[in-house]
């Protein structure tokens, strides 16, 4: 490839399940305008500007014989829908696949209504116009709509149709965590395509963080000492929330901290676990 690599690893993947039947080991190489699959006799090249939908998860029957996990990368070239299917294990391939979202996304057209609710109450916000960015464990709209949704506080999220400057429109409304509450975010974007790839994305992410969350077992004590932080922020005084002494405060924390939902890094701060574990406390008392 000309362009500059911003991801280069072996790894097996079959580079289009029509064609090929097994797995053959060979190098990934993703620039900002396509993916290559190379082997010693061949490449594949993926156009981004043709891939429509992007999977990361354990590998179907047909395939578990050769792989735990896979990327499923769906695409469009010459006329002709493919898939390429790359092994999916290891935290190089949970940033390829991040690269690949960003890839596709980053510096969309974004039309935004932020928040179309707080709670339960609709606003009367307007659609604005903005770009939008995947950051680390977020996704940032920039422009004359300025608005962050943490990926980590998503409880909720389909796609609609809603009146958008008096044409009716599909968008994805995400029900997150503000700063003041629960609140729900409408976006619209300028592709049917790219609206697929956003939906997939935070799908993802929220997946993720769900079956993480599922492993960690929580006491009601625990629960409000997280839901303290996050209403307090870093300088939350537990003592005083949870009615007991420091070293009972103390013992608290490196529970939670153990458990990855809390660090102490100049105060203390939620993880993207732990506000995922306040999100789905709040959604519940809410319910």
């Amino acid at each position: 490839m000309s362009e500059s690599a911003i991801a280069d690893f072996v790894t097996s993947f079959i580079p289009n399940t029509a064609t090929h039947v097994e797995p053959v080991r060979g190098r990934v190489v993703m620039s900002k305008r396509r993916i290559v699959l190379a082997t010693d006799d061949a490449k594949t090249t993926i156009p981004l500007g043709g891939v429509f939908d992007v999977q990361h998860d354990t590998a179907p029957g047909d395939l578990a014989e050769f792989f735990d996990d896979t990327v499923t990368v769906a695409y469009e070239r010459d006329g002709e829908k493919r898939v390429a299917v790359i092994e999916g294990a290891g935290s190089t391939v949970d940033k390829f696949v991040t690269l690949v979202f960003k890839g596709l996304l980053n510096g969309t057209t974004v039309y935004a209504k932020d928040p179309a609710r707080r709670g339960g109450r609709v606003t009367d916000q307007s659609f604005e116009s903005g770009s939008l960015f995947l950051v680390p464990g977020a996704v940032e709209l920039r422009g004359d709509v300025g608005g962050r949704i943490d990926l980590s506080t998503v409880t909720h999220f389909e796609r609609v149709e809603r009146d958008v400057n008096g044409s009716t429109r599909p968008l994805l409304s995400v029900r997150h965590m503000g700063d003041a509450g629960a609140v729900t975010t409408e976006l619209v974007l300028d592709s049917g395509r790219k609206m697929n790839l956003l939906g997939r994305y935070i799908r993802l992410k929220y997946t993720h963080l769900k079956q993480n969350l599922k492993d960690v077992d929580l006491t009601e004590e625990e629960i409000e000492a997280l839901v303290a932080i996050y209403s307090s922020g870093p300088n939350a005084s537990l003592a005083a929330v949870l009615g007991v002494d420091a070293s009972r405060v103390t013992m608290f924390l490196n529970d939670l901290i153990d458990k990855d939902l809390v660090k102490d890094e100049d105060g203390l701060h939620l993880t993207s676990m732990g506000r995922a574990a306040v999100s789905e406390h709040i959604e519940d008392v809410n319910v």
